[in-house]
């Protein structure tokens, strides 16, 4: 049911394609990296990190889990499951959530002792598990959303829906808030559930699917959704961002948009980085377009996240790129490993995370 080759053609595009030089830019500062480890293992696709209480989790797809101070990068624990992990990490609440190839969620606490396993279907996790309000949510491949009690991991919930011929690789990531997990889905709709018992609050389009072919018609939601107080905000790939009323899922407003990778947002504005390039800046309150940097058309860019009065961004090459939020002019620029950023950067507080495609793991000042 998953695309598997989808992201090799339609996302990154043929090897042969010559990507565009970067543009020099005045006054343009260059960051060093505080630390950075090489978690590859041979597989084509790593699996997504993730941030709670000062420590980065990161895991192989062989079946290694460890924790990482966050900011000296040394190890704090390390851990080994007995078998294929996927989908990435989750972390919350003293908790530490990997699921696996064969449909299981493996939970441990925060110093790495195992605490309890589930299964959650036949298929693949694929998306990076939600742990919020003493409740843990997965996804799996056959399109089951399953939450298990945080504590015991006695099942509470299982949701499904029909996947189109074609989804992305890569399931968008669920959020929780106030009290509901908001789920974008393949085929371009969001879904909002109550996060202790699964009852369905409304299913609303971001995206109506358009084309002859099945692969012109994915318009998967990607990255994860950005809730507010007053509104859900997500993207689409081939379709486009919107945002919505939390409560009911009525449109407010949404603009023609491609993003490999989610939006980003802060309280005035909605970013994205879409597919050919180019990021756009909209009024979050009324989707008016606020300014749009094409500099970097052509690099295939991979998250646009708000952060201390910038916005950041990664490249094909594994260049990661730091904007103005006001107007956004590039102010400052960090180089990798040479691949393709993998997931939206993570902000750190007083840094950003980075995951490449060869499997670095990299953490920046901010400028």
């Amino acid at each position: 049911m998953l695309a598997a080759s989808l992201p090799g053609c339609s996302l990154f595009g043929s090897t042969a394609r010559v990507t565009p030089p970067l543009k020099a830019e005045a006054g343009l500062q260059t960051l060093q990296a505080r630390w950075h480890l090489d978690l590859s293992d041979g597989q084509v696709v790593p699996l997504s990190a993730a941030v709670d209480g000062g420590r980065i989790f990161a895991a192989k797809a062989s079946g290694e889990l460890q924790a990482l101070n966050a900011t000296s990068g040394s190890q704090v624990w390390k851990v080994t499951v007995p078998d294929q992990l996927a989908g990435g990490v989750g972390a919350g609440e003293h908790l530490v959530a990997v699921g696996t190839r064969h449909g299981k969620v493996v939970v441990f606490d925060e110093d790495g002792h195992p605490l309890w396993d589930a299964v959650a279907g036949v298929s693949a996790i694929t998306a990076p598990p939600v742990i919020a309000d003493g409740v843990v949510v997965v996804r799996t491949g056959e399109g089951k959303l399953v939450a298990f009690t945080a504590a015991n991991g006695a099942k509470r919930w299982s949701v499904e829906r029909a996947l189109p011929a074609l989804t992305l690789y890569r399931a968008s990531s669920a959020v929780a808030a106030h009290g509901a997990l908001f789920v974008g889905l393949p085929g371009g709709k969001l879904l909002a559930l109550t996060l202790d018992q699964g009852k369905v609050g409304w299913e609303s389009a971001v995206a109506v699917p358009r084309g002859a072919t099945e692969l012109e018609r994915v318009a998967d939601v990607t990255g994860t959704p950005v809730v507010g107080e007053r509104d859900v905000c997500a993207a689409t790939y081939q379709g486009r961002v919107a945002c919505l009323n939390p409560t009911n899922g009525n449109p407010l407003w949404s603009r023609e948009v491609s993003s490999l990778s989610g939006l980003g947002a802060d309280s005035g504005r909605v970013y994205v980085a879409d597919e050919k390039g180019a990021v756009s800046a909209w009024e979050r309150g009324s989707g008016s377009p606020a300014w749009k940097n094409e500099d970097l058309n052509g690099r295939r860019l991979i998250g646009a996240v708000a952060a201390a009065g910038l916005v950041i961004t990664g490249d094909l090459q594994g260049y990661v790129h730091w904007l103005d939020r006001s107007d956004g002019k590039i102010t400052a620029r960090a180089s990798t490993d040479g691949s393709s950023l993998f997931q939206a950067p993570i902000f750190l507080g007083d840094g950003v995370l980075v995951q490449t495609r060869k499997g670095g793991l990299f953490v920046f000042p901010m400028p």
